[in-house]
């Protein structure tokens, strides 16, 4: 991976710190789990090679609830492309007609019959794309329009729709603020459209060209622009899905193939263990199942696995989320993905209280609202920009994996505490990184040699960040 200049480096550095320094109001968050994982750098390589590029940057963002209202994925959109540029927003929905709730930035309304399949609905009674949600409808006079809260910016100027194209299906109408639009690619199950920028409107209706047709299926939509260079975050979340229900959306290979993805954030689990706070004894192979369809259809993308939050349901502790990371980090191992560990960076055991305390939560103990939402969305941006900045500083590092956080009492008024040690029953020795800490000052202050500490921690290089957790050789 190439390296990046060292004034460059200097900035990431002094913006991680300003974000730590942000986050005192959010003590419970544990930064120093905020990277993304992994056992083999070559595993993020595609994602951070076109970072440095400077390239179109697509993402594609799989899960369920947590997702599909855009809070958290918006968030994530608008500060990367503040990173990379505006490629496009991406995937989009009119979720009127599969009678689902609206998305935070965007609303949709629609008349007319239409039948839906979603994606946590299975067998589905439709085909499914990469977007999770299909609709069909006989009526010639259906029509949905899809409403932006604000001007999308000039960036998006394509609209793409997947459909199933065939003799029997009407050929849809598209205009913007009531203005025509230019049909420029049809080809298979997919159209392209170019709009004029500065639109809040997108308005879609069906021509009847002949005596054959008779139904019309959508299967997704998407904007961007005709540029080599920006990012699109492509949100595909629906509520209540499992990590299976990837298996059954027939089309999704072939679409997600289409948007090409550099990076495949893959976000479920919830839906999964939150009933019977377990892990089911098939979820495993599900799991390796959808990672291995994911990586056919885009088969050199980077692709990220994240655990679940600490939740609460029905007032009751939801502890197989703690198993749960356990797994998905070895899946991600085993499998050559890499790991976020939202577990452990919302604050581990019991957190959801805290959470709720910071009024952060929907009601629920599961879902976060707005402002939780958005700080997730910057939290994973972060974690990103800190691991892109640690790959740049030890090129040649193979691994960034983090040991389980040992578990204390509150040992406050402890001479241990106060030596800013902890040693629990002689196992391990860890010590917690002070702002302006050097490798040099954490040899001195447990006289060790810094060979020893460094390879204790698996750092190559000098780079250490607050609040980072170092593991002390025993002498």
């Amino acid at each position: 991976m190439k390296s990046i200049n060292s004034i460059y480096i200097a900035f990431l550095l002094v913006f991680s710190s300003t974000f730590y320094s942000q986050q005192n109001a959010h003590s419970f968050i544990k930064d120093e789990y905020n990277f993304i994982q992994f056992n083999n750098s070559n595993v993020l390589s595609r994602f951070y090679s076109n970072w440095n590029s400077k390239k179109r940057i697509s993402i594609l963002h799989l899960g369920d609830s947590h997702l599909q209202n855009e809070n958290y994925p918006n968030k994530c959109r608008q500060l990367f492309q503040q990173i990379h540029g505006d490629g496009g927003i991406g995937l989009i929905q009119p979720f009127s007609i599969v009678k689902s709730y609206n998305a935070s930035f965007y609303k949709s309304t629609h008349t007319g019959d239409w039948e839906y399949s979603k994606s946590y609905i299975l067998p589905p009674k439709l085909a499914l794309g990469v977007r999770g949600m299909s609709a069909k409808t006989n009526d010639e006079k259906a029509t949905f329009q899809i409403t932006f809260n604000n001007f999308p910016s000039n960036q998006n100027t394509i609209l793409t729709i997947f459909y199933s194209n065939g003799i029997e299906s009407y050929e849809p109408n598209i205009m913007i603020d009531s203005a025509a639009t230019e049909l420029i690619y049809k080809s298979g199950d997919i159209l392209k459209y170019k709009l004029s920028s500065n639109f809040k409107n997108i308005q879609f209706s069906l021509n009847k060209t002949n005596e054959k047709q008779n139904h019309f299926v959508l299967y997704g939509m998407s904007l961007s622009n005709f540029e080599d260079t920006g990012a699109v975050w492509h949100n595909a979340g629906v509520g209540a899905c499992q990590y299976k229900s990837v298996l059954f959306e027939d089309k999704y290979e072939e679409q997600a193939a289409y948007l090409n993805p550099d990076l495949i954030i893959i976000e479920y689990g919830t839906n999964d263990i939150l009933y019977t706070n377990s892990i089911p004894e098939q979820l495993k192979l599900e799991i390796d199942k959808v990672i291995n369809k994911v990586k056919k259809a885009n088969p050199n993308a980077s692709i990220v696995l994240t655990s679940t939050q600490d939740m609460n349901y029905k007032k009751v502790n939801i502890t197989a989320s703690k198993q749960f990371s356990k797994m998905i980090k070895q899946i991600a191992i085993e499998n050559q993905c890499g790991f976020w560990d939202w577990y452990m960076v919302s604050g581990g055991p019991n957190a959801m209280n805290i959470w709720q305390e910071n009024k952060l939560t929907m009601n629920d103990g599961v879902h976060l609202n707005g402002r939780g939402s958005e700080l997730k969305g910057t939290l994973l941006i972060e974690a990103f920009k800190k691991t892109y900045s640690y790959l740049n500083e030890q090129p040649d590092v193979k691994e960034l994996l983090f040991e389980e956080l040992i578990e204390i009492a509150d040992t406050t008024s402890s001479k241990k505490a106060q030596a800013e040690f902890i040693d629990m029953q002689n196992k391990k020795v860890i010590y917690k990184v002070k702002r302006g800490d050097t490798l040099s000052d954490i040899s001195r202050k447990f006289n060790i040699d810094i060979v020893a500490l460094k390879k204790r921690n698996k750092i190559q290089g000098n780079l250490i960040f607050p609040n980072q957790i170092l593991y002390i050789p025993k002498q």
